[in-house]
């Protein structure tokens, strides 16, 4: 399957995902509603239902007339806060008993607090906060007809009610509707309906979970991917880099093995100088991988010390410039600053300097010339190493500080190496708290920066 099949499977599989978050969020979203409506409604119906018990009983206990429109008692004055018109007094112990009991009725098991109105003080009054879980501690609801008996159910409330409330300010609002009511306030309305859509959000949080995990797993895949086409690419490059001195070694020594060898020195000293310097080689090569693998294992610890930065650059060009073998090339140094200290690790600062010397005289076609410039800004110290090479793409520029990447050239490998050099040039330089940069030369190639702060 190829990159692209992949790259349109997965963006299906996640819109797929994604609409099936919005349809549960639209259906969630609708439950609520529902039980917002549902709500209402039970609360409307229990609040008539006391309204009309409360009527009902003042007509029995002081056969009061007083008409109510009870379709019409009881006014939502916002979300959560009710009042209901009775247009007459109202027993504070009778109300919490009916209360309880048609909240009971209508199943509206959540928390309540309720008030009367006081008309003489214009203040609301007799305030309770009741939970769930309270129960009516008066008397049962009056069915009897006769006087005697409702006359002393009533004395039997006002004897408890006066041990339970005093005659206080209670800080629901006032409605400015009405004269003889009573409010009711639902601190926690929306436990209500919660709890009934508790299985909804179960289900898009585990749905946002699994695209979590997907989303991870598909970031796993694509960087074992990369990692694999890397490591096929570092395996490829290390089989160039090894075959081209064993296979020198390995002609040189079948040369020399031949007795008739002795009679031609010059060519004797050929061969074996051939065989000293690809051993080096491939010794260094090595010791490249080796080195690497040791940062990684153990960590890497500097050695800090402070240095000239104009005399520590300078001198580690001129060390570059004698490990060259007749390579022809420019390197031009300049420096705007006297003396400036910094702290550094000597022995990889200056492997990080050959490190890039190196790459810009190998990624050349013609003959490399590089500018090497130390200068200082407000914030930081700058060394810039400006080269006249085949530049670098800017979609591979934070690639290249990767381990064993290589800008991809197909089957062509014109310049051998393991991708193994920035890698190591980058690990030093934030070992040091330092930044690298690359950037276009504005005639041709690179500018590899190295910030330093003050």
């Amino acid at each position: 399957m190829g990159r692209n099949t992949i790259r349109y499977v997965i963006i299906l599989a996640t819109f797929s995902v994604l609409g099936i978050i919005l349809i549960q969020f639209f259906f969630l979203r609708n439950t609520v509603n529902l039980n917002e409506k549902k709500f209402h409604e039970s609360t409307t119906k229990a609040l008539n239902s006391v309204a009309h018990k409360l009527v009902s009983y003042n007509q029995q206990v002081h056969g009061s007339s007083a008409k109510v429109n009870l379709p019409n008692a009881v006014d939502q004055i916002s979300n959560n806060y009710y009042v209901v018109n009775v247009n007459e007094d109202i027993h504070p112990g009778l109300l919490e008993h009916f209360l309880i009991q048609e909240f009971k009725n209508h199943n509206l098991n959540v928390d309540f607090e309720y008030a009367i109105y006081d008309c003489e003080n214009e203040k609301m009054v007799y305030g309770k906060y009741l939970t769930e879980n309270n129960d009516s501690t008066t008397a049962n609801y009056l069915t009897s007809n006769q006087s005697d008996e409702c006359q002393a159910e009533e004395r039997l409330f006002e004897k408890h009610y006066k041990t339970q409330t005093a005659k206080t300010e209670c800080g629901l609002p006032i409605c400015e509707k009405y004269t003889y009511y009573f409010g009711v306030s639902f601190p926690n309305r929306s436990k209500y309906y919660s709890s009934q859509v508790h299985a909804w959000y179960v289900v898009n949080g585990f749905l946002l979970l699994v695209i979590l995990f997907f989303g991870y797993t598909l970031f796993v895949i694509f960087k074992q991917r990369r990692l694999s086409e890397i490591q096929k690419n570092f395996i490829n490059n290390l089989t160039h880099e090894f075959r081209t001195p064993i296979a020198s070694i390995d002609l040189s020594s079948k040369v020399i093995s031949d007795p008739k060898i002795l009679e031609h020195p010059k060519r004797l000293k050929k061969y074996t100088s051939i065989i000293s310097e690809q051993t080096l080689r491939l010794s260094a090569q090595v010791d490249k991988v080796l080195q690497m693998a040791s940062i990684e294992k153990q960590g890497l610890k500097l050695d800090l010390t402070l240095v000239d930065l104009k005399h520590f650059v300078e001198k580690s060009i001129a060390d570059f410039k004698t490990s060259q073998n007749g390579n022809q090339y420019s390197i031009n140094f300049h420096s705007e600053m006297e003396e400036v200290k910094v702290k550094a690790d000597t022995l990889h600062f200056s492997n990080v300097i050959f490190n890039i010397l190196d790459n810009a005289i190998k990624y050349c076609d013609g003959v490399p010339q590089i500018e090497v410039t130390v200068r200082q800004t407000k914030k930081d110290i700058r060394i810039q190493f400006a080269d006249n090479g085949i530049g670098i793409p800017k979609e591979f520029r934070k690639k290249i500080f990767g381990r064993f990447y290589r800008i991809p050239t197909g089957d062509i490998h014109d310049v051998k190496g393991f991708g193994l050099g920035l890698d190591y040039v980058n690990k030093i330089i934030s070992r040091h708290h330092w930044k690298i940069e690359v950037s276009d030369n504005s005639a041709k190639g690179s500018i590899f920066t190295i910030i330093i702060p003050k």
